[in-house]
């Protein structure tokens, strides 16, 4: 059997954005900012949001480009913001300024708040509701939704407590829009996106806790799924609350149940790129014990990838060399 291994950047194979044997094209610009180009030419843009060099909520800065997101991207005819947080919908409104036909997924009741937040004309553009179980087709994929939950930071009460006045008016009394912006913000996505040729990408965007639960009890919808690409969720309190020492073996075994072909992370700016790569090391090493071959990418930021297989049907990624 194949082993679980990091993929070796620096030896990479190189192709052209144009071979014909790509199923997958993916980029990553920063935070949870991801594209995605299908063999149809379909664009797919996630959390359009270029991190902040002044905000210390990114512990690395890696958005690629002085453009703007709307200029940055490859293209979107569909958008998907996984919740409401700025740090996945703050550049929302430079996409939709470039593609303002594009199709936005979005949890259903996170609405209210990006459009304020964002503001964002809501009559204006193709506003797509998911539900906690939805699917969308769409020319050259299907997308399903499953429902799930932000991570768990800080103890803040909506009411009273550590974090009651940022939710009451000057008079003390409760503001309901504020409340629910809080609730319903936090209200996330995951996704399995099903490509025409049979690519499979599954993103899973909240967490793992060191009980190796968190929020992930919906185990139908990625425990033995195999898909062909994999997007697991680094951000908050998946490594026991230390980034800079993380426990590595809960997310590893979860991983691992995915039996993914390969993997790679997502909202991963408070790691740098060997600290990724060691955690890659850890969770291949746990996927060896497990019987489950997966390749582990680190992606570098505004680098294009490219997924296709073999003829075992095994996972290739390569470099690809020039955007179209």
């Amino acid at each position: 059997m194949k082993m679980s291994h990091v993929v070796d950047r620096e030896k990479m194979k190189t192709k052209e954005w144009d071979d014909n044997e790509l199923l997958l094209r993916l980029r990553w610009n920063g935070v949870n900012f991801y594209e995605f180009v299908l063999p149809n030419g379909k664009t797919i843009v996630m959390d359009p949001y270029f991190d902040d060099p002044n905000d210390p909520h990114n512990e690395y800065k890696y958005t690629p480009t002085d453009k703007s997101a709307g200029e940055w991207v490859h293209g979107a005819d569909v958008i998907v913001l996984t919740h409401g947080h700025f740090d996945h919908t703050g550049d929302l409104h430079s996409v939709l300024e470039h593609y303002p036909e594009a199709h936005i997924i979005i949890p259903e009741h996170t609405i209210p708040s990006v459009i304020v937040d964002q503001n964002i004309d809501y009559f204006s553009h193709y506003f797509t509701e998911a539900g906690a179980h939805d699917r969308f087709d769409f020319p050259g994929f299907t997308m399903e939704t499953c429902r799930s939950n932000h991570n768990v930071g800080r103890a803040v009460s909506p009411l009273n407590g550590a974090g009651g006045s940022l939710y009451k008016d000057s008079n003390g009394k409760v503001d309901f829009y504020q409340l629910y912006k809080w609730i319903y913000e936090r209200e996330l996505i995951n996704l399995k996106i099903t490509t025409d040729e049979g690519f499979q990408i599954l993103l899973w965007n909240s967490e793992m806790q060191p009980d190796g639960m968190g929020f992930e009890t919906r185990a139908y919808f990625y425990r033995d799924a195999k898909p062909d690409l994999f997007m697991y969720q680094t951000a908050g309190r998946s490594f026991g609350g230390d980034r800079r020492h993380p426990n590595c073996e809960p997310m590893g075994k979860w991983i691992a149940s995915v039996k993914a072909k390969s993997a790679l992370p997502e909202h991963q700016q408070h790691f740098s790129y060997d600290e990724l790569d060691k955690m890659a090391e850890k969770f291949s090493e746990i996927c060896n014990a497990e019987q489950q071959s997966t390749s582990f990418l680190t992606p570098e930021s505004g680098v294009w990838y490219g997924y296709s297989k073999n003829a075992e049907g095994e996972i290739e990624i390569s470099r690809i060399l020039h955007e179209a």
